[in-house]
């Protein structure tokens, strides 16, 4: 824990909040203006998509290198840094009149939004007694859930009313306004160390990590690309996995991955991605492709258990704080996998109330188990590589999610016969329910481990 005074604490969360949300909302936001910026800059939806592409991509390289420069800088140097990248990054994409600049503004952002996305579950476990890190995470899981529920609504609204520029503009309000707070009232929490970029390291972590989130998020709309880009990532990854366990000053500290319990939460984290993102891809296809349904009655089917998730988060923050983990790990995964079983058999006669349940006992679950798992698998290290458990938790999880997508496509596809098809949507949502009852396996296994002093 830092020595700084509670009201100093409070104040360095509240920016490190606002960065979250100003990324997050920046990031959602841009499903909903997509068409507009490709009509107003002249590009095709294959052109358009990399406005989202780079914007992935950018963020997997970034995240691995978040633990080197919270070493090598300091707290205050990181957040107010990033806060000026993301403002610029805004700006540039508010003027831009092509794709190549709207391209650099995003990747700017992305870069930014890497280091909040690290640095505020780092920050919570340093700022706060362990007693209280579920509470705050919860509050973290809180604000930064609640934006996708409302950017889509908001950023139509406001593209429609003032053009979409005004997104961008109005986020760098944001920006800047949070900059101003951390420039006055941001302070530091760790020591730095005079240390060295490893640049091999760099290279192997951008081409591995990267190529690997890239490689997903085109792997069904350009196959033999995404093919040889995962090949490249995966053989850059080995190098740099091999690199990280020879070397004294590793660039990504591979030692979280000693410590039992960080794995146990690394791969409940990655499980639960891997559903939640599948799961979230299906229905609306369900809803949408098969039952006929409009965007907006899908968004409202779907809006009570987003609902769920927003307002449950900070309570199941404050129960990990008076019951531990393991009694959330086995309530939450095995809601889940009756959440998913639950959906595995929809037809075209299911009730709506019945999708509008499974889906809130889906979310229900998903909230009690997403954030107090990150603050359970931080807690089993020191905070000299919480930095790094961060950024190892964050990316994997990710890049779980984006498999999950990839398969459970692919999945509805092959017992579809290449339509979407009842079949096909359930056969997905059983795959899934396997997963999740994997993971309630490691619950029990989780249930059964002594505790361990942090490494």
């Amino acid at each position: 824990m830092s020595k700084l005074s509670k009201t100093q604490a409070n104040h360095l969360f509240i920016i490190l909040l606002l960065s979250c949300v100003a990324s997050s909302l920046m990031q959602t936001a841009m499903t909903t203006v997509l068409p507009a910026i490709m009509t107003s800059l002249q590009v095709n939806a294959v052109a358009g998509q990399w406005l989202t592409s780079a914007f992935t991509l950018a963020m997997g390289i970034m995240i691995p290198v978040t633990p080197f420069l919270l070493r090598r800088f300091s707290t205050r140097q990181v957040i107010i840094s990033g806060l000026g990248l993301f403002t610029i990054g805004l700006v540039i994409s508010g003027l831009a009149n092509s794709l190549t600049i709207m391209l650099v503004g995003r990747v700017l952002q992305a870069l930014a939004s890497g280091i909040f996305v690290s640095i505020t579950q780092v920050a919570i476990l340093q700022l706060f007694p362990h007693t209280q890190t579920g509470t705050y995470m919860g509050i973290y899981g809180l604000t930064v859930g609640g934006v996708p529920i409302i950017a889509p609504t908001l950023a139509g609204y406001v593209s429609d009313m003032f053009g979409y520029r005004a997104i961008f503009f109005g986020g760098a309000v944001l920006t800047l306004f949070t900059l101003v707070l951390a420039v006055l009232l941001a302070k530091n929490i760790s020591a730095t160390e005079a240390t060295r970029l490893d640049w091999y390291s760099f290279g192997l972590s951008a081409i591995g990590f990267g190529g690997l989130t890239l490689g997903l998020d085109q792997l069904t709309t350009a196959p033999r690309f995404a093919t040889g880009l995962l090949i490249v990532a995966a053989i850059s990854l080995i190098l740099f996995v091999h690199r990280q366990l020879k070397a004294q000053s590793p660039f990504l500290s591979l030692r979280p991955l000693s410590n039992r319990p960080f794995v146990l939460a690394l791969l409940a984290s990655m499980l639960l991605y891997a559903v939640m993102m599948a799961g979230s891809l299906l229905l609306p296809i369900y809803l949408q492709s098969l039952r006929g349904m409009t965007a907006t009655a899908s968004g409202l089917i779907t809006l009570p258990g987003s609902l769920v998730m927003l307002l449950w988060s900070p309570i199941a923050g404050k129960l990990y704080d008076r019951i531990g983990m393991k009694p959330l790990l086995i309530i939450g995964s095995v809601a889940l996998t009756l959440s998913c079983a639950g959906l595995a058999a929809v037809s075209a006669t299911t009730a709506v109330w019945y999708i509008v349940f499974m889906y809130m006992a889906r979310m229900l679950a998903v909230a009690t188990l997403m954030m107090p798992l990150v603050s359970w698998g931080l807690a089993a290290l020191s905070e000299r590589l919480s930095a790094d458990g961060s950024a190892i938790i964050t990316t994997l999880r990710t890049i779980a999610g984006a498999i999950s997508m990839v398969g459970a496509t692919s999945l509805m596809s092959q017992f579809g016969h290449g339509a979407t098809t009842y079949a096909g949507i359930n056969a997905a949502f059983i795959a899934l329910s396997v997963v999740a009852a994997i993971l309630v396996v490691i619950a029990f296994i989780a249930a059964a481990l002594k505790p361990r002093p942090a490494i």
